[in-house]
């Protein structure tokens, strides 16, 4: 662990703890009020609340204004039973404990030693539940002299717990809610170092890789120029196997980098105004040995040329390509591609990307933009790529405001939409 992830660990645990100390703080408040309101109401008692810990199944002190603070601090931390005092055994059997006299009651044989020194002589504690009936705490009532609890009494100690149980609830759901928030921000900031570490380890790995490879294709394009010498026919096709190889596997690299990019929130854009026809153009030119070698016809006179998009230039003719090349890819010899444009909606321009092809069920065309899918068919051929380019594309369609979509018919043929806003 780095020295930075150490110190904001350590800041983060100093913010938990100060907005823990805050939440307690906020909670104690609010009960003390309550117990200050029904001492108002009720002038010779004191009132007491204790929070039950689930973990160990102690009562802690909360709030009790007018009772001593060493009193309070004697029964912090006293734990439930059979035979624990009034505010311990109302926990433990989950009903109101009635001690009319401290002094003589055996619930408080061990704990009378704590009262009566502080000319605590009486002591009734209810049990505090939350909305699914569990015990969360105890209100107890405390009183100078041996005494037995009137009606009205007993409803205060009613209204004081319900008012107590909505003030613990509300406290404890905002609590989960936070320490909820706490941990989904915790979890995004650590995707996000795991995503600039994946995103540095693959450009570091790019361009280790990047070197050897230019080599090998920098060479061999030499020796293609005849240069030391001229070489023979033979050589010559193992050249462009080693060329066509080299092109394939930096295809393979950028892949990898631009998707990484882009899960890590890492890639930037130009958007400008882009015209149609001049995208177009770049796409027919940079596509068509690619359609030549399978004798794919094109055709792209339904487009209106006038059209302009708001997009970056470049990723739009990378959209493109994805699409003509994998038209091209899943298309047998001598079919055909045809791009068409269209406006949806005011607002959006559509670019549609027909092929006859050999088409795909609604159960593959689910599945065509999740990362690295592969379909395997004849018409394919046998060259792999990186099974990004589709995932990419809509990634970087989404990224411009815009949207990738397909339609397919098993024998009939595929149509990817790239729908991107107008200028």
């Amino acid at each position: 662990m780095t020295r930075r992830v150490v110190e904001e660990s350590a800041e983060v645990g100093r913010n938990e703890e100060a907005r823990d100390r805050l939440r307690a703080s906020d909670r104690h408040t609010a009960l003390e009020s309550l117990i200050r309101l029904i001492e108002h109401e009720l002038p010779s008692m004191r009132g007491s609340i204790l929070i039950l810990d689930p973990e160990d199944g102690t009562l802690r002190h909360c709030a009790a204004p007018s009772l001593p603070d060493e009193y309070a601090r004697m029964v912090d931390g006293q734990r439930m039973g059979p035979v624990a005092g009034s505010c311990g055994t109302a926990a433990y059997l989950g009903k109101q404990i009635i001690v009319s006299d401290i002094a003589t009651d055996p619930l408080w044989e061990r704990y009378r030693r704590f009262a009566l020194p502080f000319g605590l002589r009486a002591c009734w504690s209810t049990p505090i539940r939350d909305d699914r009936g569990q015990v969360v705490g105890t209100f107890a009532m405390y009183y100078d002299e041996p005494r037995s609890p009137s009606r009205r009494e007993l409803d205060m100690t009613h209204t004081a717990t319900m008012l107590a149980s909505d003030i613990i609830v509300r406290a404890r759901a905002e609590a989960a809610l936070v320490e909820s928030e706490e941990r989904m921000r915790a979890a995004m900031a650590e995707a996000e170092r795991a995503n600039r570490s994946k995103l540095a380890l693959i450009a570091t790995l790019s361009h280790e890789l990047r070197t050897p490879l230019n080599a090998i294709g920098g060479y061999a394009t030499l020796m293609l120029d005849g240069i030391p010498g001229p070489a023979t026919e033979s050589h010559v096709n193992y050249l462009r196997r080693i060329v066509a190889g080299q092109e394939h596997m930096m295809g393979l690299i950028d892949a990898a980098l631009t998707h990484a990019k882009l899960e890590a929130g890492a890639m930037s854009f130009a958007v400008e105004n882009v015209s149609v026809g001049d995208v177009l153009g770049t796409v027919e030119a940079l596509s068509r040995p690619q359609r030549a070698a399978k004798g794919i016809r094109y055709d792209c006179s339904r487009c209106d040329e006038k059209l302009v998009l708001r997009a970056d230039r470049q990723k739009t003719v990378q959209i493109l390509l994805n699409l003509i090349s994998n038209a091209v890819k899943f298309t047998p010899h001598n079919g055909s591609i045809t791009v068409r444009s269209d406006v949806p909606e005011p607002g959006l321009v559509l670019l549609g990307v027909r092929d006859t092809g050999i088409g795909m069920t609604a159960e593959l065309c689910s599945m065509i933009f999740e990362p690295y899918v592969h379909f395997d068919h004849e018409v394919a051929g046998e060259e792999k790529g990186t099974g990004l380019g589709l995932t990419i594309s809509r990634r970087l369609a989404r990224a411009m405001g815009g949207e990738l979509a397909v339609e397919s018919e098993p024998g009939v043929g595929t149509e990817l939409t790239l729908t991107l806003p107008s200028a």
